[in-house]
């Protein structure tokens, strides 16, 4: 077919195709006509390697879940103990106040008494009361012979100070007892806290074995996962070229993309490819005998075709290649030289034509982020729900799903926005998400974190990570907890809601809790919140149910930060979590990946090379070497370390020693206000290393050694 007559948009089938750019190498062995038997999975011995490289990770996130959740109860035991601990001194302190005030009343009451007695007043009160009245006293009064006497002749006028030494008598009694009950309480409690902190103890030598067992098989796991992913890779070329031989075989001259803007207008022997009843502009379908086959624009084709060329370059933060590039730089070397996108990615949303996600084509700008945290990753669209990005999580340019956080989708072809398209503000978060899954942590402050159940409400089910077919993507992204329906569910910090009602949830309430993270409740029977509501932490926002995919009534609890799933459950035990890279998990990172700084120390490599800088930097200044103490931390050493020190480390798993990103320096540096400290303060940010606000001098816990890769430069 020739569309529109101009001899210069007609390409030499597959061979002008796939030469619109150079293909990888390994494309050239692939069928020139290729079978559908091209398309079918990779080989059994790629996808079982691959579920045990996710299986080694569902075992860490169940060994960290069951341990967070040991934890979980230690530390709600211990602050039960001191609370109750403080109650029952409390209450001694009261009661000895109290026996005082008694005491001290009763003494009054003997004075009053022995006065009435002298001055001969009658009295109403009976023998045995005024005995007790005189007993206080009754060694100074040895005028009085005769006690009957002093009985007899006692005024009613004692009647109300009897009264009140009576009833400060009771008084003191009662608070006597209850600090004896609290006492007692309070020794249950410490005994309580005493059983459980042994259980941590032992799930830590337990974790501590099982991590043993588990760090010798991630170096084999991590490179037959990398086998996988080649081959996710080679599957989704294949697509491609199937594709284009389906053009080339119908005849079809890819058209310029001008000639595809208006789906009306449409060169002769085009018609308009439609997607659910609507024309998707910058598109087209051609009717080749009994099939429809679409037409993407040459422009399009070339982008694809260049955006397969990158397959397998390394990631580099703000690269722009050609040995390696970053997720905008990727995008940009697929799109040269039809367009040049700007340099941010918040800068790429309002220069191209958005499209509705049912209209998404192969070759359009995918940007990722929200509105509370800003446009974070972009990457080029396939079909089948994936696209090619530089991702800082896989260290390359992959093919890979499109996240969960999509924003929007672009269509460079179609040009300038027909509307103004305003990129959300970026926030001072949004960094840390940048190119995918990459390296981050989260706090949410003292005070500011609740659970979504009421205590002793619900159980702990399926656990974060577990494997199963019942799920989409073949593992739990969050954590269940089994409680009855109509059980109330609570936010657990303040945000922003949205409801949602999709198939596997049923009724689904996420929160925007601002820079990144979101949490997520499904199967509720009931929604009490509505769309944009602000809420606050511990405010009901619906009930337990059974909605959706669900085998029984539970809570789907979900922690998302940057639009990654992350274990909830040891961010419901401190109020922070992290999300790592590479698809390991924290502490469990092959020493392959890694990169050695000297006496035995390792960091993600990125870090370990932006440190060397900085201690290079550091020995010019002092003319000593930086010295360091702690790096890279396995999470066996992780539990080791809480175990001895459960006060000050980290919950295992959340620590960013364990994502390879974090040191602890001496030699000065350990200490305030010293000079080696005052220069790192002032210089480290340059190289990206900070020095983490709750390490601060004043902060939650004050750690002048302890410092963290951040924002690296971008070179």
């Amino acid at each position: 077919m020739d569309f529109g007559g101009r001899r210069g948009l007609r390409l030499a089938a597959v061979g002008a195709l796939l030469a619109a750019v150079a293909l990888p190498t390994y494309a050239a062995s692939a069928q020139a006509d290729p079978s559908p038997s091209t398309t079918e999975p990779p080989p059994a011995s790629v996808t079982d390697v691959n579920r045990t490289l996710e299986q080694l990770q569902a075992e860490a996130a169940a060994l960290q879940a069951d341990f967070a959740k040991a934890t979980i109860a230690y530390t709600k035991a211990l602050k039960d103990a001191q609370a109750a601990e403080a109650a029952a001194k409390q209450a001694e302190s009261t009661a000895t106040v109290s026996k005082g005030r008694s005491d001290e009343e009763r003494r009054r009451l003997g004075v009053i008494t022995a006065q009435a007695y002298q001055l001969g007043v009658p009295t109403v009160m009976g023998a045995e009361s005024m005995l007790w009245s005189l007993a206080p006293i009754a060694e100074n009064l040895q005028e009085i012979a005769d006690r009957q006497t002093a009985i007899k002749q006692l005024g009613s006028t004692q009647v109300s100070q009897y009264q009140r030494a009576r009833a400060a008598e009771a008084e003191s009694d009662r608070l006597k007892a209850e600090a004896t009950t609290k006492r007692a309480a309070a020794d249950q409690a410490a005994a309580k806290a005493q059983e459980l902190s042994k259980q941590v103890q032992q799930k830590a030598a337990d974790a501590t074995a099982a991590m043993a067992d588990q760090a010798a098989n991630l170096d084999v796991a991590s490179a037959l996962s990398k086998q996988f992913q080649q081959a996710r890779n080679k599957q989704a070329l294949t697509r491609w070229q199937t594709y284009l031989a389906e053009l080339a075989a119908a005849k079809v001259t890819p058209p310029a993309a001008a000639l595809l803007k208006d789906p009306a207008k449409l060169p002769a022997g085009l018609a308009p490819l439609t997607r659910r009843g609507a024309p998707v502009p910058g598109a087209a379908s051609a009717v080749v005998g009994a099939r429809s086959v679409r037409v993407l624009s040459a422009e399009t084709i070339r982008a694809v075709n260049q955006a397969f060329s990158l397959l397998g370059k390394p990631y580099g933060v703000a690269a722009t290649g050609p040995d390696k590039y970053g997720c905008l730089g990727a995008a940009r070397a697929a799109w040269e030289p039809y367009t040049t996108l700007p340099n941010l990615v918040g800068k790429v949303y309002p220069n191209y034509q958005a499209v509705p996600p049912a209209h998404i084509q192969p070759g359009d700008l995918l940007v990722m982020g929200s509105k509370s945290l800003g446009l974070v990753h972009i990457g080029v669209a396939l079909d089948n729900g994936e696209m090619i990005a530089a991702d800082e999580s896989k260290g390359a340019v992959v093919v890979t799903s499109v996240p969960d956080n999509l924003y929007a989708a672009l269509r460079p072809t179609l040009g300038a926005p027909n509307k103004p398209q305003v990129a959300p503000e970026a926030t001072s978060e949004a960094y840390a998400f940048r190119c995918g899954n990459t390296t981050t942590s989260y706090d949410v402050g003292t005070g500011a974190w609740t659970w979504p159940l009421p205590d002793g409400a619900y159980e702990i089910g399926t656990p974060y990570g577990q494997s199963g077919a019942m799920w989409v993507t073949g593992t739990h992204t969050g954590q269940d907890f089994p409680a009855a329906i109509g059980t109330t569910v609570r936010a657990v910090t303040s945000g922003v809601v949205r409801v949602e009602h999709p198939a596997w949830a049923g009724n689904l309430v996420r929160i925007d809790h601002g820079n990144g993270l979101e949490t997520f409740y499904g199967h509720l029977s009931r929604v009490d919140v509505r769309d944009g509501q602000q809420v606050t932490a511990g405010q009901q926002i619906g009930a337990v149910g059974s909605e959706g995919n669900s085998t029984g009534p539970h809570l789907h609890f979900e922690v998302r930060l940057g639009g990654d799933p992350v274990n909830p459950m040891p961010f419901l035990a401190t109020g922070s979590a992290s999300t790592g890279w590479g698809g390991y998990t924290n502490g469990m990172i092959p020493t392959s990946k890694l990169c050695a700084l000297g006496n035995g120390h390792l960091l993600r490599c990125d870090a370990a090379a932006a440190y060397q800088r900085l201690a290079a930097a550091y020995r010019t200044e002092f003319g000593k070497t930086l010295c360091i103490t702690d790096s890279y931390r396995s999470y066996t050493s992780q539990v080791s370390l809480y175990q001895r020190k459960p006060s000050l480390a980290a919950l295992p798993g959340t620590s960013n020693h364990g994502w390879g990103v974090a040191v602890d320096l001496c030699g000065g540096v350990d200490r305030y206000n010293t000079a080696q400290y005052r220069w790192m303060k002032a210089h480290a940010p340059a190289y990206g290393w900070l020095h983490p606000a709750w390490a601060e001098q004043g902060g939650n816990r004050e750690e002048p050694w302890h410092w963290e890769f951040g924002n690296p430069e971008s070179t």
